[in-house]
């Protein structure tokens, strides 16, 4: 049971602390105090302290930090909680914004609040934080620069197509179209190079090398999307379903509902990260093409009157739920599952 919550509000630059005391009922919850420090070890060392105080009459393992999250600007936050052996939990931002009902305000000191009161409430879905071992860290650092990489590829493609309509006979601009190509042959091997070096990391770890070969067992999955799977869910630690998971990548939906006059999807493309969404769109119009049973499911959601957008959200959402399950039950993906089962079974 945990006595005393601390809810946190994370920003690039700062982060507001409510901590809150929690007795054996719901009902019982009471505001104890509120606390703003810098998103830094020397901020994070000052909020430990004020922690502390709070902690005086309570046992370590009766507190609890939460915060939600914010991609690059929580990590240090929770690699630091997590390395004083203190229980921090990182919950969707979504999740918890769907499950706080009507709000009069906004602004970071009610976040905090609203955190910690989530958690207070929700002591049930609670998924405590586990610091990624540095091997992945190592692999993400690979990814995010590979990331940047092909964002500079991307615009130098634009302004090679931009000169090659403009250059004509001058020779200014004949020399940068010819730069800007050369720059593109550059990026494109280093590309090359960090996802080379990101499989050699792989192949170091027996978990992580498992967890590929499954992944990659999956047409449309390539080593960008089954990276960023292992990476950002500490390879399937992070997450405790597939649902939640489906969250953090921005294609779970929801829906608001009330009466007979509102039923309608709610937006949730600013609460998910759009590198990560970008590039599970890309394996599943890949994986549509490919043909065979995501063809098939997108091609029934079209002809039962689904959108475009909407049928390739769904496929979205599929992808990750049969990514969680290959890893999870230590197993290749079959096309036809179900018919091969059923032969199994005869023989």
């Amino acid at each position: 049971m945990k006595k005393i919550i601390i809810g946190i509000d994370v920003s690039k630059e700062k982060c507001d602390a409510t901590a809150i005391f929690v007795g054996k009922g719901l009902l019982e919850v009471a505001k104890l105090d509120y606390f703003v420090f810098e998103n830094c070890p020397k901020g994070f060392r000052s909020m430990l302290s004020w922690a502390k105080k709070l902690m005086s009459d309570v046992l370590q393992e009766e507190f609890l930090f939460i915060c939600e999250t914010t991609g690059a600007y929580d990590r240090a936050l929770c690699d630091y909680i997590y390395s004083k052996g203190l229980d921090i939990w990182r919950e969707s931002a979504l999740q918890i914004l769907m499950s706080s009902g009507v709000r009069r305000g906004k602004d970071d000191k009610a976040d905090s609040l609203m955190i910690a009161e989530y958690a207070a409430h929700h002591m049930d879905k609670m998924h405590l934080y586990e610091s990624p071992d540095n091997r992945i860290l190592e692999i993400r650092a690979l990814f995010l620069y590979r990331h940047k990489l092909e964002q500079e590829k991307t615009s130098k493609l634009v302004r090679i197509k931009e000169l090659e309509a403009t250059a004509g006979k001058s020779k200014t601009l004949t020399f940068i179209l010819r730069d800007a190509k050369k720059s593109v042959r550059q990026l494109e091997k280093s590309i090359k190079v960090c996802e080379e070096k990101i499989r050699e990391l792989m192949k170091e770890d027996e978990a992580l090398q498992k967890s590929y070969d499954h992944l990659d067992s999956v047409k449309g999955l390539g080593i960008v999307n089954i990276t960023a799977l292992i990476v950002y869910t500490n390879n399937f630690k992070a997450f405790r379903t597939s649902r939640k998971m489906a969250t953090y990548w921005g294609v779970a939906s929801f829906r608001s509902r009330s009466g007979t006059s509102v039923d309608k999807r709610v937006d949730v493309r600013n609460l998910s990260s759009s590198m990560l969404k970008s590039y599970l769109t890309q394996a599943a119009l890949h994986t549509i093409a490919k043909g065979g049973i995501y063809h098939d499911y997108y091609e029934r959601k079209i002809r039962e009157g689904k959108t475009h957008s909407i049928a390739l959200n769904n496929a979205k959402n599929k992808l990750l739920h049969l990514a969680m399950s290959l890893v999870t039950h230590d197993m290749d993906y079959e096309e036809n599952h179900e018919n091969l089962r059923s032969l199994r079974n005869e023989m």
